[in-house]
């Protein structure tokens, strides 16, 4: 029999989601033992980020409605998509979150006494959680931003980054454009936060939460910071050609298929510019220019997801609009209906559901917190 051979069982195993794995854990002990152990965690993680780099699904995502402080999970698969409530863990009160990762959130609940000295790692497959408590620093006591960083084919552990910076105390105008920021950096491995660089100064306007991890590197809108050298660095930018008639635009961070990705939303002309990061970080090609003068209805971008290198043709936009969720087809130059929100308890006519800094791609994984 296949359960009594171990290794044919592992080896079939691994080739299941982590929900279906959870499940199976109450088939009997030995499974229980096998499936929660570590060595099996980081090698089905392992596996499964393989699998996920050809997979033709479409990804399953997490938003955050807009008007309220609950999310919605939109759930992808062979026979469709399906949209339901996504309820965190019972442990957590009013959770809110901060960051992802390939499977893992960074979280922050609201409730607690000192809700920006306590953020909370969180495994949406199995629902552990760790609460990890942040420095204090007398200097750089306002977070500004926490990003997560996870990625199971370098390491089975995950990082933390913290932006800190001081508390704004100079009424000049000068001083009132910049902070003053400083790195820490949290390891799993060690349990421990370090200060990581030079202190730096940065925009106001600059924002450090939602920062997509690319090459050893957090990127947010304009600049990056090296985790290897702990430096930050500048990207360069974006170019608009020259016939084209933009206006203003919203830029939009996106990593996809192993690659850094820039989209450019212009609403007053209806169109978004999809710009790829060369990986020597010496320019932003510009891949696409798609026109969306045809919809009605005011639009926002949620992601992008690139095809792979064999068929790059495949890539998409995933749109938002008051009451709906839309695939942009690049090959085929259309617009294909996703998800539809009319009916739902949440929707108004007129208004967006979700934004677009809110939404978060949901990755099934057994790795540990």
């Amino acid at each position: 029999m296949v359960t009594d051979n171990e290794d044919l069982l592992i080896e079939i195993l691994l080739w299941l989601p982590a929900k279906s794995l959870i499940r199976f854990k109450l088939v009997s002990k030995k499974w229980f033992n096998l499936i929660s152990s570590h060595h099996f965690s980081e090698q089905h993680t392992l596996q499964q980020r393989h699998r996920r780099r050809h997979s033709k699904l479409r990804p399953s995502l997490l938003l955050h409605l807009a008007e309220a402080s609950s999310y919605l999970y939109l759930h992808s698969s062979p026979n469709g998509e399906n949209l339901v409530p996504y309820a965190f863990s019972s442990a957590l009160a009013s959770p809110t979150i901060r960051s992802f990762s390939n499977g893992l959130f960074l979280l922050q609940c609201r409730n607690v006494e000192s809700p920006f000295e306590v953020c909370r790692v969180y495994n949406p497959a199995t629902k552990q959680s760790k609460k990890i408590l942040l420095n204090v620093d007398r200097m750089y006591r306002s977070v500004l931003g926490l990003n997560l960083v996870f990625d199971p084919l370098k390491s089975p552990h995950y990082k933390i980054v913290c932006i800190k910076s001081t508390p704004r105390r100079s009424f000049s105008l000068c001083r009132s454009w910049w902070r003053r920021c400083q790195i820490e950096v949290y390891e799993s491995e060690t349990s421990t936060w370090k200060v990581c660089g030079e202190p730096f100064l940065a925009p106001r306007e600059l924002l450090f939460d939602h920062g997509i991890e690319w090459k050893d590197c957090i990127h947010w809108c304009g600049v990056f910071f090296d985790l290897q050298e702990c430096n930050i660095g500048q990207h360069p930018e974006i170019v608009v050609p020259g016939d084209a008639e933009t206006g203003g635009f919203l830029q939009k961070y996106v990593e996809s298929n192993g690659f850094l990705h820039n989209v450019a939303h212009f609403p007053t002309k209806k169109s978004v510019m999809v710009f790829e990061l060369q990986r020597d970080y010496s320019e932003w090609s510009l891949k696409y220019h798609i026109n969306l003068g045809g919809a009605l209805a005011p639009l926002s971008v949620l992601s992008y997801i690139r095809g792979d290198s064999e068929k790059e043709e495949d890539s998409k936009l995933v749109l938002h609009e008051p009451g709906k969720i839309k695939f942009y087809a690049l090959q085929e130059n259309c617009v294909k209906g996703l998800v539809d929100f009319e009916g739902k308890e949440f929707y108004k006519e007129g208004q967006a559901q979700s934004t677009v800094n809110r939404s978060f791609q949901v990755i099934e994984t057994l790795a540990s917190v």
